[in-house]
């Protein structure tokens, strides 16, 4: 269900945005870690062990509306625009491993400075985009012969994403914030290769999120589903000491389903993420 717009639109058009979403999407801003080979070393299959690890991540992003997504009256309205977000992510995270092969993950990202194009028809002032999240992942990891390792992952995930927008006389608001919740499992596959370890991974989220206005506006997704999968390949220049190297692919599709009598939408989300960390064991 949503909150309309606080300004009243003027005749046949409007400024309140009113919108509910099904649930047959998953939202943005979530990037599950990959977990496999390189996540031990031989050390930490006999012994409990910590990893601290950070590292910064090259993300694109972009979100595309249909022809019915709605029209907001004036500069507010959404069909068939797509609005594109090009940043840098730091990320840190600690990981511990027990001697039997379980782990806990935790990590944090967020955003440098950023903007996105949503508004570039009615304005060429860039507007900021920022962007922070967080995962907690627990799992296992069977070590079969030759060194390759399956494992099987769950976890807690989280984020918030803003969108500045012009603001009036353009739109009767400033600013579009997301946030997100949810639960996720997948698994992954690793096995030593070229001096060092390569893995893949892939998981399925059931997110809940929500959309909100400094206008009052407030928009909700429950039990959605979506999909994330990746790949990377760590090199350890040192038993403590490694590096890794990851790339990450999001797909999502959402359809809302306005009030009234309206026609549903589409909206798809993509996002790429190329990134570098370091880590080390104690």
């Amino acid at each position: 269900m949503g909150v309309p717009r606080s300004t009243p639109a003027p005749a046949g058009a409007t400024n309140k945005r009113v919108v509910s979403m099904k649930s047959q999407g998953f939202r943005l801003w979530m990037l599950l870690p990959v977990v496999a080979a390189g996540l031990l070393s031989p050390a930490a299959q006999a012994q409990q062990t910590f990893r601290a690890y950070g590292g910064l991540a090259l993300t694109q992003y972009s979100i595309k509306f249909d022809n019915n997504a709605p029209n907001f009256g004036g500069a507010g309205d959404f069909r068939n625009k797509t609005a594109k977000a090009d940043y840098l992510a730091p990320t840190i995270g600690f990981t511990w491993v027990s001697p039997q092969r379980i782990y806990v993950d935790a990590s944090y990202q967020t955003s440098l400075s950023s903007d996105h194009d949503l508004w570039k028809s009615v304005t060429p002032q860039e507007m900021d985009f920022s962007r922070s999240s967080y995962t907690v992942t627990g799992g296992y990891v069977h070590v079969l012969s030759g060194g390759t390792t399956i494992s099987g992952f769950g976890g807690l995930t989280g984020g918030k994403s803003k969108l500045k927008a012009p603001g009036p006389p353009s739109t009767t608001w400033t600013e579009d914030v997301f946030t997100s919740n949810g639960v996720f499992g997948g698994a992954a596959w690793g096995m030593p290769a070229l001096g060092g370890s390569i893995s893949i991974s892939g998981a399925i989220a059931l997110m809940s999120g929500k959309w909100t206005g400094d206008d009052g506006y407030l928009a909700e997704a429950n039990s959605t589903v979506g999909f994330s999968v990746g790949a990377g390949y760590t090199y350890r220049i040192t038993p403590a000491l490694g590096v890794t190297a990851d790339v990450k692919i999001q797909n999502y599709s959402y359809t809302f389903d306005p009030p009234g009598t309206n026609p549903d939408y589409k909206v798809n989300e993509n996002t790429r993420a190329l990134g570098a960390r370091v880590s080390y064991q104690f």
